[in-house]
């Protein structure tokens, strides 16, 4: 029994040693199926996740693919979340046409006949558990079998709990590297030993270029004495903010090897101290910003916002850099006079009457990040 919980409490953490967990189970309970299976009310396909042994795989395929919906088991599960064991004793006798199909279905294409089902409610609309199978030939789950599955099912509880929970931080943690991965802006999180702990992708291209800004698992650095002086002043305060729960943000320029303009550095204190038991401790977050980079839409935003041809959209993203009408001509290689009528077609399009409100009505439209190039 406690191999058997064990490898539920692993089975949580790791969805792929769900079989090996069903395993346990079926040997110790006298069974000969079981399935893993999760019920999403918001979910058409209603079982997102189905793992089951000892099953016939067109079987299961049938009844993942509908049939699941008519089982009177699931019906009853649906309409009682709370219930933590359902077994066949606790179903009302059915006779509708959903029930005569599937049970004219169960009897052609599955051997087991009983079933033992623990359960737990993970959400509004979320429930998850193990349902175990007999054949006619091995007999009911008797009140033993009941009250020995009720011990575990304790534990699968409590192991579900946790495994929703680490699903639900894993896919929060999924979605926001995503989010920062699409900022243009270098995104650099240090601890409290000034260690870098994160950097999003942007700040990988940083520390790959090593123009002006070194970051490596030490650190960052500015590569001028004075102004990386002026920068760790700046991640200390920070540090001393965060931990005395305050917040505070300060911002610098840091001037390039390469001589093009300086980046734009915010460093701010990570406002909560992190929860006692993690790995990830970020204590500040350095926001690095180069003005060579564009933050706006790009050119296929715009021509899908306000059927812009592709050269009026690399006019319009130049002009939101703020270059002159004649600089971004030359840019482009366009003459003055082309890149006049174009503007003129970007009025009307855009329905403003100036560049200026041109450029605000763009600036409103950051829909996306990108290169000037």
């Amino acid at each position: 029994m406690l191999t058997a919980i064990a490898a539920v409490y692993d089975a949580a953490l790791d969805e792929n040693l769900w079989p090996a967990a069903l395993a346990q189970f079926t040997q110790m309970t006298g069974s000969q199926a079981s399935s893993f299976w999760v019920l999403d009310g918001n979910d058409r396909s209603l079982h997102p996740t189905f793992v089951t042994i000892n099953f016939d795989r067109r079987a299961v395929d049938d009844y993942v693919g509908g049939l699941a919906s008519l089982d009177p088991t699931v019906r009853y599960l649906l309409a009682h979340p709370q219930e933590p064991i359902v077994h066949d004793g606790m179903l009302p006798p059915g006779d509708d046409e959903d029930t005569r199909t599937y049970l004219d279905w169960h009897v052609r294409s599955v051997e087991t006949q009983y079933r033992l089902v623990g359960q737990a409610r993970l959400g509004t609309m979320l429930q998850a558990g193990i349902a175990l199978h007999r054949t006619r030939k091995a007999g009911r789950y008797e009140q033993s079998d009941i009250r020995q599955f009720a011990f575990m099912h304790e534990h699968l509880q409590r192991a579900l709990r946790f495994g929703v929970r680490l699903g639900s931080l894993t896919s929060t943690q999924q979605v926001t590297t995503a989010l920062l991965d699409r900022n243009v802006a270098a995104v650099v999180l240090l601890d409290s030993q000034r260690r870098v702990v994160f950097m999003n992708r942007s700040a990988e291209q940083l520390q790959s270029r090593g123009d002006g800004i070194r970051l490596s698992a030490e650190g960052i650095h500015a590569t001028h004495r004075s102004e990386d002086e002026c920068l760790q002043a700046l991640v200390t305060r920070a540090i001393c903010a965060q931990q005395s729960g305050r917040s505070i943000g300060e911002v610098m320029r840091v001037s390039r090897l390469s001589g093009r303009r300086p980046y734009n550095v915010c460093v701010n204190a990570v406002a909560r101290a992190p929860n006692a038991l993690t790995l990830f401790r970020p204590a500040v977050c350095v926001l690095v910003s180069d003005p060579e980079w564009l933050i706006g839409p790009p050119t296929q935003h715009l021509q899908s916002l306000f059927k812009m041809t592709p050269a009026e959209a690399r006019l319009a993203l130049r002009l939101l850099t703020g270059e002159s009408l004649r600089t971004a001509a030359s840019r482009l290689g366009i003459t003055y006079g082309t890149a006049r009528s174009y503007l003129t077609q970007l009025f009307r399009k855009t329905h403003t009457q100036s560049q200026g409100q041109l450029i605000r009505l763009l600036l409103s439209c950051g829909l996306g990040q990108g290169p000037i190039t």
